[in-house]
């Protein structure tokens, strides 16, 4: 979707989170490498002056309004304020982006703008509605129980996340922020109607965590301040919290429950609204979820021809399961990801897959203790306006020494030698760090923080694919262990891409949901669950899928166009030079204006 890249940080953690940047300069591309989004431009233009102008103003009002996602994208003015949860704040910024939107035409002449300008004029334009449309009709602050939760938990962690100033002054912001945190679940128990029992349930679930990082995480991460009278009013406001979330506890159970009687579907016209905002996509839902069926069926028939090399006569997902055995020790969990990720990156040089413009790595860390429930691996990244704590952390997340030799062999199996470099590919070389790297180069404000979903993990499920196509892992048996995963990783995003228009369009219910996980995508039952369950409320977690349709249609029209000068190298380099915004504005800015998707032809 179009977001602002400072997504709320608790996102970031529940899914597998996107984006990075350099702790230092990145290294000059060479000359060949430079796609023509990296051309040096000419003086600007008055339209091109007023477009930056306009953005300027825009991301200053925006952040000011929203000091949760200018912590997020490095901008630290506002840390210890929070707002834009009370109904009057809720007015009063739907009807700002209104101005904005009749604005920015009167503002900047489109049509004046060369093409770089004009997709951004698109990108913005398309973001101002959609965020119109999410207050206006989409409504989650409404209907969702769990967005007061997410607000009150990203009000805080997104404060002991990253070093970007002495922990003394992230404490004392922390703590004005805590000053505010229980007029947000009032705020909530006022505005909350008729929600969908599920998402009422999934609250209830969620309510514990954000006490515990209230109760627990905080005071961990706090503990070194030596300054006693900031310790205090840690603890006073601290109890202040937890009385508020204790509250919300207990009118999610008494009050709210009883009357969660709602829809989680969006319907199909907000649903058209916002793949058109969010992706640039107004393919019909008809021709879409035709292709998503089409797919799946060609792809379960692809994982049973693998298994059936690897293991003839043995059930596919008993051959699945069986590699999960093969994984590395948890004391040698890091440096065999760090291993891997140096092989990674030396195939992508060897091969010319990609150009990766600077030599400083993601680090390989394990995931921080109070994280560790949540994630198993991530890319945590700052925003594009840090310039503190600038590093790049993949983190994986060892097994809790606490538990048993089974639990630990069930965790560890995610780690397995087959599907560590698949993890390891979408999150770092050449997936979402590579992505970023080339990001940050961007000059466009507009490309640098607002993007698209499908661009983004679209590209990170297509590397999964091509790097395997290009001989990454080798041949025969070790090459079909790694197809197999890919399959069944890429089986459970297309399920995503079924059950995010079905939900929502085509009145599939919940159970429906779960079964198409567990018999179409081979999942177990409670992470069929946990998928359906996610589907409800985020009804476009199609963007895997679909941004790799976009992608692998884009790659087969740049070969039609562009015949012996086409080299993998060069698409990829000037694919992700633009930043990542929807991928029909990457096919216009590369191939021009009259193109049109290979699926069209």
């Amino acid at each position: 979707m179009i977001v602002l890249r400072s997504t709320s940080v608790l996102a970031a953690l529940l899914l597998l989170s996107p984006g990075c940047t350099t702790s230092r300069s990145p290294t000059p591309l060479e000359p060949r490498d430079l796609p023509v989004a990296q051309v040096k431009a000419p003086a600007l233009a008055p339209a091109q002056l007023a477009l930056r102008g306009f953005v300027d103003a825009y991301l200053e009002e925006h952040f000011r309004r929203s000091p949760l996602a200018a912590t997020s994208a490095g901008v630290h003015t506002y840390d210890g304020e929070l707002r834009n949860f009370r109904p009057e704040e809720r007015a009063a910024n739907l009807a700002y982006l209104k101005d904005r939107l009749a604005a920015l035409p009167k503002a900047v002449d489109r049509a004046a703008l060369p093409p770089l300008d004009s997709a951004d004029y698109d990108i913005l334009e398309n973001h101002l509605r959609s965020r119109i449309l999410e207050l206006e009709v989409v409504r989650t602050w409404e209907r969702n129980p769990n967005t007061y939760l997410g607000f009150a938990s990203s009000a805080v962690f997104q404060l002991i996340n990253r070093d970007f100033s002495p922990l003394e002054k992230r404490m004392g912001s922390a703590v004005k922020r805590m000053g505010v945190v229980p007029a947000v679940f009032a705020a909530a128990q006022a505005t909350l109607q008729n929600p969908p029992r599920l998402w009422t349930e999934i609250a209830l679930e969620q309510v514990r965590g954000t006490r515990a990082l209230y109760a627990q995480t905080l005071p961990q991460a706090f503990a070194s301040v030596k300054d006693a009278a900031l310790q205090e009013a840690f603890k006073k406001e601290q109890a202040r919290c937890l009385e508020a979330i204790d509250a919300y506890a207990r009118f999610l159970k008494e009050d709210l429950l009883p009357r969660s009687k709602g829809e989680f579907a969006i319907g199909e016209e907000a649903y058209r609204k916002k793949l058109q905002y969010d992706e640039g996509v107004t393919e019909s839902i008809d021709s879409l979820l035709a292709w998503g069926r089409a797919e799946m069926k060609r792809s379960q028939e692809q994982f049973h021809e693998v298994a059936e090399r690897l293991a003839p006569g043995k059930a596919p997902m008993d051959v699945y399961r069986e590699l999960g055995k093969d994984h590395p020790a948890p004391a040698e969990l890091v440096a065999t990801t760090t291993a891997t990720l140096e092989d990674i990156r030396q195939f992508l040089i060897d091969r010319r897959i990609i150009t990766v413009p600077s030599e400083v790595r993601a680090q390989v860390a394990e995931t921080p203790s109070f994280n560790r429930a949540l994630s198993f691996a991530s890319m945590s990244t700052p925003g594009p306006f840090e310039s503190k704590a600038t590093e790049a952390y993949y983190y994986v997340t060892p097994p809790d020494p606490a538990w048993s030799a089974e639990q630990t062999t069930q965790h560890m199996s995610f780690y397995n030698r087959y599907a560590l470099p698949l993890v390891s590919i979408h999150e770092a070389y050449p997936g979402h760090y590579v992505q970023f790297l080339w990001t940050n180069r961007v000059e466009s404000k507009v490309r640098k923080l607002m993007g698209s979903g499908s661009f983004s993990e679209g590209w990170g499920l297509y590397t999964e694919q091509m790097m395997l196509d290009e001989g990454y892992g080798g041949t025969g048996r070790q090459a079909d262990r790694l197809r197999l995963n890919q399959l069944a990783l890429y089986l459970q995003r297309l399920a995503r891409y079924v059950a995010g228009l079905s939900l929502h369009t085509r009145g599939m219910t919940y159970e429906q949901a779960v079964r198409l996980f567990e018999e179409e995508a081979y999942m177990t039952r409670i992470n069929a669950e946990r998928e359906a369950r996610r589907g409800t409320s985020d009804p476009t977690y199609l963007v895997y899928a679909l941004g790799k349709k976009l992608l692998m249609e884009l790659r087969e029209d740049a070969k039609a166009q562009w015949g012996k000068d086409f080299t993998l190298q060069r698409f990829h380099n000037q694919v992700v030079s633009y930043g990542y915004p929807p991928v029909p504005i990457v096919r216009r800015l590369m191939l021009g204006e009259d193109s049109v998707s290979s699926a069209s032809h």
